[in-house]
């Protein structure tokens, strides 16, 4: 079980990286947190979500999502849309907030839905 991101009801607000980042650190530090928003500077107005998994990055955008192990996105080359993961490599895996009653906080905060626990 993870967590899933359905990209067509994502709308970019970030609630659900903010949420991550507070668990992680009692702070809003995006640098914390283990989904992450992401834009894509050649197309405007497109954005994408990676969640970081323990063996495994999973990269939601409009066109769908991809699951991705953590080798295959080292091997990206640098001039794909999946060179935006390689800063998530270095962030600890999601944990599904074990320690919070209610399950993970992005899910919990997230206004769209977009996120949910499969």
């Amino acid at each position: 079980m993870g967590i899933r991101i359905d990209p067509l009801k994502c709308t970019g607000c970030m609630a659900c990286e903010l949420a991550c980042s507070y668990h992680r650190d009692d702070a809003f530090a995006f640098l914390s947190a283990c989904i992450v928003v992401y834009r894509a500077k050649e197309k405007k107005d497109y954005f994408g979500i990676i969640v970081k998994e323990e063996e495994n990055l999973v990269i939601a955008r409009p066109e769908g999502v991809e699951v991705r192990g953590i080798g295959a996105v080292d091997e990206a080359s640098e001039g794909q849309a999946d060179a935006s993961a390689k800063p998530m490599l270095l962030r600890e895996a999601c944990d599904l907030c074990e320690d919070m009653d209610g399950g993970p906080m992005c899910i919990a905060v997230c206004p769209f839905e977009a996120v949910y626990q499969e």
